[in-house]
């Protein structure tokens, strides 16, 4: 009794461990250090392919994927915050929160442009949606 007690207490824990811990074999790509996601959301989301850069306009334009590592639907909002030359965050209206429900496993791109032409750098939050 007492054994088949703990087999199923371990088998709880490794399907609740599913959306907690990248899976063994999979990796982890490094974190862009401009990058804030929200402790809640632990390894169930990952931003990947971060890109910051001036196109052909002077405006700086931000790039990167928005990946659900989870097998459940995720109602996530993201936020990007534009600086100046001095770390000084710009006031914009485009600097809102945006809602999003990612599918799962799905990989969204996100994008975004500067709001002023001196904009030298930005930081991006996500954080689950709040109701």
């Amino acid at each position: 009794m007492k054994r088949l007690m703990i087999a199923a207490i371990a088998a709880a824990a490794c399907v609740f461990a599913g959306c907690i811990a990248p899976p063994q074999n999979a990796a982890v790509p490094p974190m862009d250090t401009r990058v804030t996601i929200a402790p809640d959301l632990c390894y169930d989301v990952v931003v990947t392919d971060v890109r910051c850069a001036r196109g052909s306009s002077s405006y700086l334009t931000l790039q990167a994927n928005l990946v659900n590592n989870c097998n459940r639907p995720l109602p996530v909002e993201w936020k990007v915050q534009w600086l100046d030359v001095d770390g000084v965050e710009i006031d914009s209206v485009v600097s809102s929160w945006n809602a999003r429900m990612l599918q799962p496993y799905e990989i969204c791109g996100l994008k975004g442009t500067a709001p002023k032409p001196d904009a030298a750098d930005m930081r991006l939050y996500v954080r689950r949606l709040k109701k």
